[in-house]
């Protein structure tokens, strides 16, 4: 059974509704491994439907933290003094919008992309409206039970004077300070210059601290579910913690939840959006077809790392889910792989088995033609394409769109090329001379096909006994004006014959 499904099972057995949550801090871009999981989520939401069940899904926008520090993508000048300061009112890198929505804004967008549509919640209106003011106020009245807890789990030491509040300064940043009066909703601290300062906490003139803010919106939303990553879930950990607080103080039920490994930048490293190690979610939209972005979450374990190649790697990954689609239309998958594959679905499953359109002759042909109608006729005359409907142009046209955003940015340097309009000034020797005649009467002569142009090759290393490599790279050469390129078969099969042994001919 499917990782999504057992989480389902478990849910419906505590009940028919739940409330599966997610979330982020918006501190920079919002990537892969963030996706991961909200898509986690997503998958248990629609495996609780299936099952009858009643599910919704929460997106929480943590805009009420504070900026950290001045990430390595923010200019230093003008971040170095809104360090301190809520996402929520500073302004974004670039052009009117606040910090966070400049994060969250392009994510959204990537997750309709998706099939994602979660509720949002933005926690800094939520503050600013009240909704914490319950939590909070239990958490004061025991905070002596709030600290016996944190220290007990955590194994830290909380200071002295320590107050279950992060206060907001007269400047605006959020801060640490000494309590010096309190009556509920207002608490008046002394900050690190000496001065007095009063915050209406049920006006979210400060916030909760983390292991505080997280249990209480479990209770304020009512989540009986959440994924959340590994960080969370060490012993004593955040989550450790928030059940704590969630049972003994705030008298509710703590949520089930699953727990999911990073996404690593294949070389480099788990995706971090503070250090600037990662590709926001909507320039992977921007490279690769949705349903693989689904596909390669929903195949493995959550607890099971992914490590994600956006070069080479993405290529296979296409073709990977290309062979699943096929399998789950023959009805040779297993169940595990049958489900995920389901999950993967942006829409609903076609009745048809799709057409193969291999992604690496698209990346060829995205290349070497000029538009999608270009693309579908050279593709119907190489044989790889028979009828084509709307959805299936509709999918060409995703995937050519891709490919072109990940020539732009990520492809390797060995997949991309130009097709020389005149021939490359090339010095070939006497024996290379020799191929080149040889190579302008087989390709005279061959069927034009790209089975028949890649066999052709090796007729020429039996005739001569030179290696075929040497034919390949000759061709390459003359028509790339590089050593290397796509199959040869099929991208001279995409070419008229008479450009092909013209361009031999010049030399």
């Amino acid at each position: 059974m499917h990782w999504a499904d057992v989480v389902a099972e478990k849910l419906l057995e505590s009940g028919s509704e739940h409330v599966i949550s997610s979330g982020i801090t918006p501190s920079g871009p919002i990537h892969l491994g963030s996706m991961r999981e909200i898509l986690t989520a997503d998958a248990i939401v629609k495996a609780v439907n299936d099952k009858g069940g009643k599910a919704r899904l929460l997106y929480v926008a943590d805009n009420a933290d504070p900026l950290r520090k001045v990430y390595p993508f923010l200019d230093e000048g003008k971040y170095k003094e809104l360090v301190g300061f809520p996402l929520a009112e500073i302004p974004a890198p670039k052009g009117d919008e606040s910090y966070d929505q400049y994060f969250l804004r392009p994510f959204f967008e990537a997750l309709e992309r998706v099939g994602v549509y979660p509720e949002v919640v933005n926690n800094y209106q939520f503050y600013q409206e009240g909704k914490f003011e319950e939590c909070t106020k239990r958490i004061i009245d025991q905070t002596e039970t709030a600290r016996k807890i944190l220290e007990t789990v955590s194994g830290r030491q909380l200071p002295k004077n320590w107050f279950p509040w992060t206060f907001k300064d007269n400047d605006g940043r959020l801060c640490t300070g000494k309590v010096t009066k309190y009556d509920w909703p207002y608490v008046t601290f002394e900050n690190d210059n000496g001065e007095e300062v009063t915050n209406n906490m049920a006006k979210g003139e400060g916030k909760l601290p983390w292991r505080l803010d997280w249990p209480s919106k479990w209770k304020v939303l009512g989540v009986t579910f959440e994924a959340f990553g590994k960080d969370h879930a060490t012993k004593g950990g955040s989550y450790d913690t928030g059940k704590e607080i969630i049972e003994k103080i705030l008298g509710s039920k703590v949520p089930h939840h699953i727990v999911y490994e990073w996404i690593n930048l294949k070389g480099k490293g788990a995706m971090h959006s503070s250090t600037g190690l990662a590709i926001p979610a909507e320039e992977m939209l921007r490279m690769a077809p949705p349903e693989v972005i689904r596909w390669l979450i929903m195949q493995p374990q959550p607890n099971r790392h992914i490590d994600f190649d956006p070069g080479l790697g993405l290529l296979n990954s296409v073709d990977k889910y290309d062979r699943t689609e096929q399998d789950f239309y023959d009805k040779k998958l297993e169940e595990n792989s049958t489900r995920a594959f389901e999950l993967s679905q942006i829409e609903s499953l076609s009745k048809n088995k799709p057409q193969v359109l291999p992604y690496r002759h698209l990346v060829t042909l995205t290349q070497s033609k000029d538009g999608n109608d270009e693309i579908i006729a050279t593709l119907r005359r190489t044989g790889y394409l028979e009828k084509l409907d709307s959805n299936g142009r509709k999918r060409l046209e995703t995937r050519t769109k891709c490919i072109e955003g990940w020539l732009e940015k990520h492809a390797p340097e060995s997949v991309k090329f130009v097709i020389q309009e005149k021939p490359p000034e090339i010095e070939f020797n006497k024996k290379d001379l020799k191929r080149i005649n040889q190579l302008r009467e087989k390709m005279s002569e061959v069927g034009w096909t790209p089975d028949e142009i890649h066999d052709s090759f090796y007729e020429l290393q039996e005739a001569s006994e030179t290696p075929a490599k040497e034919y390949f790279r000759i061709m390459y050469s003359v028509i790339l004006g590089k050593e290397k390129g796509p199959r040869l078969g099929f991208f001279l099969a995409t070419m008229e014959r008479d450009f092909v042994t013209e361009r031999l001919g010049t030399y």
